[in-house]
């Protein structure tokens, strides 16, 4: 039979090149997992051949002995199993190799030559835990099977960049740490492989080692450096229960890559005993719950591949606490058949919720001890098939008394001659000493007394049925089961039916008001706004006047046909003659005058009116005396008597002078 097989391993080359239709398989590697010297080993190869029907043979064969240590048939597979028992010695150098049959056909693959137990592969990397601290990265990996220090090969890079790799080892029965140097404010990519240490002279060959397969890429976000915020929103109350949906932000991208988990822990149980917190993990970024109608509280944070965000906690308040007793929410509840859990405190101002708060899992609500005349309010949960609930909640004294005080701050308002509102602070519930029932109103006035109740909730009431201009006075108590406590008294008198004005008055006045509020600020819009147009003034155009020294021969704009001096005389002087060659100063109105002829005189000279010029400036208001008239006119009346006036109207001016017969001249 050896000789057989020494046949066969010699002429199998010849018997491949004469198989054309045989193709063979890869080398096989045959591999330990561990460098434990009771571990079996395992083969693998490559299938090359497409034919489904073929078949594979395993042989290992002793080089130094010359014989054949085992061959197995592994059918169709490309793997296989061998135990060390099969192996014998496996610290000798063996070939290893696989023949394939195919039909008729047979074919044998490349032969390897190994020390078995130098062929250690060990598994992939795990990665227990990344911590990233800006730029350091400190990274756990799992020990090998053996617990062996190993020789790892990592490789990182920042996302879309080309890799960079090292290489590092790990001693023997430590934790496999590695720290990797990155940049501030990137994200990276990391992937890392290891190999078993040689632990004989034989095995110091690097054919002999066997890298593992390369772990899956892993991101490398940064550090969640926020704490989440978190919201909460109650959706229902009924039964004991409230619904709450809880609801968080998510990091931002470069913290997020690689995927965020967020862990809630929810107290639902308040009793020491029986604690019970739960945690729960999601990725999403809502949760839904439901919590008893006590306080709870609710913590979460946020991890990343890298670390963990600080922790937040919210507190849900209890519901808002009642005046009274609700007896309908135990009446559907056994607490016999459950367990249960009885919570009080203080309720000194009847909302705030003290620090201190007592509870008991096996303690019944006779069994309390508490301060006398002193609210305290009180839960009684229940759990069933970890369904929790509040089954009774409520206010109670241990013994009450009348409030110590009266309502503060009695104030009377809204007076009118038959009705008035009062109006008041409610009574603390520490000054109470009860359950306040209601308050009693007594009105005293116009010979009689009205006592009034009024809900303990409300802090105001209408008195009506009043009588115009007449005294009151008002007192209000707190009543508790033990009695009234002390009045708050306030006194007023009522209007008369004359005083003030009615409604419909008032409505009138302000009315006018607004209407003349508006009228006014139409006018004075209109005026600053220039919505209507200006009035025009006159026109006239300004004539330089200039004294004689000063004036030009230039001819002026104006040409004068005819026109009337006048000259007032004294009566007591003589008249003296004007000559027509001769010109006249008429000192009285300011002007220096030369005669014109409509044609040469005697001696052939001509007198030009152009040469006449004022040596004064005109009036300054002249433009307020113009008279608008058709046309130039003058007057001569020669019957005139001694108050007769004589009118000129000359260049927009008119010149109105009182006369004598004899004192008229004509040119």
């Amino acid at each position: 039979m050896l000789l057989l097989l020494l046949l066969l391993f010699f002429l199998h080359p010849l018997n491949a090149l004469k198989a054309a239709g045989c193709v063979s398989t890869s080398r096989p590697h045959c591999y330990k997992n561990s460098t434990r010297t009771e571990e079996d080993f395992t083969c693998e190869w490559d299938k090359r051949n497409p034919e489904k029907s073929q078949t594979h043979t395993l042989h290992i064969w002793d080089s130094e002995n010359k014989k054949i240590l085992t061959h197995k048939n592994c059918c169709k597979q490309a793997q296989t199993n061998i135990l060390l028992e099969e192996l014998g010695v496996t610290e000798r150098k063996t070939d290893i190799w696989i023949q394939t049959q195919v039909g008729n056909l047979t074919c044998n693959s490349s032969k390897i030559s190994v020390i078995l137990e130098c062929k250690v592969k060990y598994s992939k990397p795990q990665i227990l835990r990344m911590e990233r601290l800006a730029g350091i990265l400190n990274i756990t990996l799992d020990k090998p099977k053996d617990n062996k220090g190993a020789k790892y090969e990592i490789r990182w890079r920042e996302r879309g960049s080309e890799w960079q790799n090292a290489t590092f080892e790990t001693k023997d029965r430590t934790k496999d740490l590695y720290t990797l140097h990155l940049q501030y404010t990137e994200i990276y990519q990391i992937q890392m492989r290891r190999q078993a240490k040689p632990h004989l002279h034989l095995c110091k060959d690097s054919l002999h080692a066997l890298w593992s397969d390369w772990s899956p890429v892993v991101d490398v976000p940064l550090e969640i450096s926020r704490t989440p915020v978190i919201r909460w929103v109650e959706n229902n109350k009924a039964n004991g229960n409230r619904d709450i949906t809880l609801s968080w932000d998510a990091p931002p991208y470069n913290e997020s890559v690689g995927g965020v988990k967020y862990n809630l822990t929810i107290s639902v149980w308040p009793c020491k005993i029986n604690q019970k917190k739960m945690d729960h993990f999601t990725v999403n970024q809502t949760y839904n719950t439901s919590i008893t109608y006590s306080e709870a509280r609710i913590s979460i944070f946020a991890t990343n591949t890298v670390g963990s965000s600080p922790r937040k906690q919210i507190t849900i308040p209890a519901v808002k606490h009642l005046s009274y007793c609700d007896s309908h929410m135990s009446s559907n509840v056994n607490t016999k058949a459950m367990k249960t859990c009885l919570e009080w405190y203080k309720l000194e101002d009847g909302e705030t919720r003290p620090e201190k708060v007592n509870k008991s899992y096996n303690t019944a609500l006779k069994d309390i001890k508490v301060e006398n005349f002193v609210r305290h309010y009180y839960f009684l949960h229940t759990v069933k098939k970890k369904h929790y609930q509040t089954a009774v909640m409520c206010p109670f004294y241990s013994e009450q008394r009348a409030p110590i005080n009266g309502p503060a701050n009695v104030n009377i308002s809204d007076l009118t001659h038959e009705s008035a509102v009062v109006s008041w602070i409610a009574i603390p519930v520490v000054e109470q000493r009860g359950f306040l029932q209601h308050y009693v109103i007594w009105i005293s006035g116009h010979g009689n007394t009205k006592v009034h109740k009024v809900p303990a909730h409300n802090t105001s009431f209408l008195i009506k049925d009043l009588h115009p201009a007449t005294s009151y006075t008002v007192s209000i108590a707190g009543r508790t089961e033990a009695g009234d406590g002390p009045n708050s008294t306030v006194n007023f008198e009522t209007h008369s039916k004359e005083m003030g004005l009615s409604w419909q008055d008032c409505t009138i006045l302000i009315i006018c008001v607004v209407a003349l509020l508006c009228t006014i600020i139409c006018s004075v819009a209109v005026r600053r706004l220039k919505l209507l147009p200006e009035v025009p003034s006159p026109v006239l155009d300004t004539i330089e006047f200039r004294c004689p020294e000063e004036q030009d021969l230039s001819p002026m704009m104006e040409e004068v046909h005819e026109f009337i001096l006048l000259l007032r005389q004294d009566l007591s002087k003589p008249r003296e003659d004007v000559t027509p060659e001769q010109g006249t100063l008429l000192q009285d109105f300011g002007l220096v005058v030369f005669e014109e002829e409509g044609e040469e005189d005697e001696e052939g000279g001509v007198t030009d009116l152009s040469s006449m010029k004022s040596c004064c400036y005109p009036n300054p208001s002249y433009r307020g005396q113009t008279l608008q008239l058709p046309e130039p006119f003058h007057t001569t009346d020669s019957t005139s008597k001694d108050n007769d006036t004589e009118s000129t109207y000359k260049n927009g001016l008119f010149f109105e002078t009182k006369v004598l017969e004899f004192d008229k001249t004509s040119l």
